[in-house]
């Protein structure tokens, strides 16, 4: 299989091959039925039976061709299997076929959750919409958008913070503290990036990484127990009218293109919202 191309890391039975799946996470796995310790059925069902791992390829190589040998590797959760003796170019080829399919599974499984979500953040556009149009109150606006927001991207705290210094809503996972007892300018950053808002740029700090700020403002943020902290201006007629800000506090956020686009489309309407309603 290493002429082929494949990195092969080896284990002599299937509790071997439980610890080596876990330290190096492999893209597909290959059990013979037959090994001491542990057989290939067990290992089998205890690979699959481990988070995440509903579509790992796994391929059971066995010379038992009877039909309840078969039954069991696929109840056990075997994704295929080949009989000895082996002919190294049908597994070649049945390797790279499950390979293909799995890549293939996960990438429609992952464009089926990107669908999901893009509808999610749509429907949240069409609800500030109507609620504006409603002539609503702009704090409950804001609350109810905040709270949708928050569950959209797995925060822990969503709020929006005036240019006064009014907090206008804010929206917390159960077990976090609010931001109410602590300077809302801190909060927001806005001595360090005044200017940067005013631009209508986006700030994203990552705290697993090195940041350059005062003293004060880190133990703030530590108080706050942040991983990641993401500021965007909420700008009516060009002029700074507030910041909404969101904290992961559980790791760092990885923000992708397309919830970046999301994102910023939530934010102006919010700004065009408190530029009606305000």
């Amino acid at each position: 299989m290493e002429e082929e191309g494949y990195q092969v890391i080896e284990a002599k039975n299937g509790q071997q091959c439980l610890e080596e799946y876990s330290r190096h996470q492999p893209d597909m796995v290959l059990l013979d039925a037959i090994m001491p310790e542990m057989d290939g059925f067990t290992c089998c069902q205890k690979l699959r039976s481990l988070k995440g791992n509903i579509s790992l390829p796994i391929l059971m190589i066995t010379a038992l061709d009877d039909q309840d040998s078969i039954d069991q590797a696929f109840l056990a959760g075997a994704t295929d299997y080949i009989t000895k003796p082996i002919f190294w170019s049908v597994l070649s080829q049945r390797v790279n076929h499950l390979l293909l399919t799995c890549q293939a599974l996960r990438e429609s499984a992952a464009l089926k959750t990107k669908l999901a979500k893009q509808q999610q953040w749509q429907h949240l556009g069409t609800q500030i919409t109507r609620r504006w149009q409603e002539s609503g109150h702009l704090k409950s606006i804001f609350q109810e958008c905040l709270e949708q927001l928050q569950t959209l991207i797995n925060a822990e705290r969503v709020g929006i913070y005036r240019g006064d210094g009014k907090l206008m809503a804010e929206a917390i996972a159960p077990g976090y503290p609010s931001v109410t007892t602590l300077k809302w300018d801190k909060i927001t950053l806005l001595t360090d990036y005044q200017s940067t808002y005013e631009k209508g740029e986006t700030i994203t700090l990552d705290f697993s990484q090195e940041i350059d700020l005062c003293d004060e403002t880190l133990t703030c943020f530590k108080q706050l127990s942040l991983k990641c902290l993401t500021l965007m201006p909420l700008l009516v007629k060009e002029k700074l009218w507030g910041i909404l800000w969101i904290h992961h506090c559980r790791s760092a956020y990885s923000w992708k293109p397309w919830e970046r686009e999301y994102l910023s489309y939530i934010n102006n309407l919010l700004a065009f919202t408190s530029e009606i309603i305000d």
